[in-house]
């Protein structure tokens, strides 16, 4: 890794990847978020791809009774939509209060961090990571662990921000030129969980065939709801001129922003070979 602008942010000359030094502080200030915000300001965008991403598992082939694990499933979104769909899904969450609320809603979370949360002998012949694995820190070691975890023939599934995106490379721009503040906080810099990585299609897809996992698919989800677009630009933070311009802008483009060939969000899934 070589430096590529801030102490913090780094990137791979091989590959393009990017990664920060950022602390992950998950639990430790619990008052830091205004998390009915945030639930706010992110639902009606996850529901929308966690639909997209149920409807694309059942059609890769995952039965009725598939038995699932969402590694980070948060509010339970997820969860709630894959069992509505007739598969049998769990979850791992890692921040406590978080996990309560989903459990509180009625879904099957294991509170802690993957694979440690799990049982020796849990298998799964499906495994999300939502929003999730740009959070982790070792995501190679989260990928060959989840490939282990998986029966044969069994999916892996990554709904992940895409450095190649329209924003992520705006953002990039207006920090080179002196204005920071939409590309920290595209890095989700100062929160209990930064993004500790941003992954291209192309990188993501090589790191998960070095492990033996084939392709299924590769393409891009929305990224952008007018609906909470207010609440997910304050819920740890006072209005200010940066946010509330973001805001206008990213209501207007909302729908350029959603396009497939610019959108800052891609769904990889991987298949576990049938005869490993």
């Amino acid at each position: 890794m070589t430096a590529a602008g801030p102490a913090w942010h780094v990137r791979c000359p091989r590959c393009g990847t990017h990664a920060s030094t950022l602390d992950v502080t998950i639990n430790d200030d619990p008052d830091l978020i205004d998390e009915t915000a945030r639930a706010t300001g992110l639902a009606q965008l996850r529901r929308q791809n966690n639909a997209t991403v149920v409807e694309r598992i059942r059609s890769w082939g995952a039965p009725d009774g598939a038995r699932l694990l969402d590694v980070g499933s948060a509010h339970g979104w997820l969860l709630q939509r894959a069992t509505a769909q007739g598969l049998r899904a769990v979850g791992v969450e890692p921040d406590v209060a978080v996990a309560r609320r989903a459990i509180g809603a009625g879904s099957d979370v294991r509170i802690g961090f993957f694979p440690e949360a799990l049982r020796p002998d849990d298998l799964f012949d499906v495994i999300t990571f939502n929003d999730v694995l740009e959070h982790l820190p070792d995501p190679r070691e989260a990928l060959a662990e989840s490939a282990s975890r998986l029966t044969p023939g069994g999916l892996l599934v990554v709904n992940i921000p895409d450095r190649r995106g329209i924003v992520y490379r705006v953002a990039d721009v207006l920090r080179r030129l002196g204005v920071p503040s939409v590309f920290d906080r595209l890095w989700q810099r100062g929160l209990p969980s930064p993004h500790l990585w941003y992954f291209d299609a192309g990188a993501l897809t090589r790191l998960g065939c070095s492990l033996g996992l084939e392709v299924v698919e590769v393409t891009h989800l929305p990224s952008m709801s007018r609906a909470g677009l207010w609440e997910r630009a304050h819920f740890d933070r006072r209005p200010s001129p940066v946010t509330v311009a973001s805001v206008v802008v990213g209501w207007l483009a909302a729908p350029l922003l959603n396009s497939r060939s610019l959108s800052d969000i891609m769904l990889v899934a991987f298949r576990k070979p049938s005869g490993v």
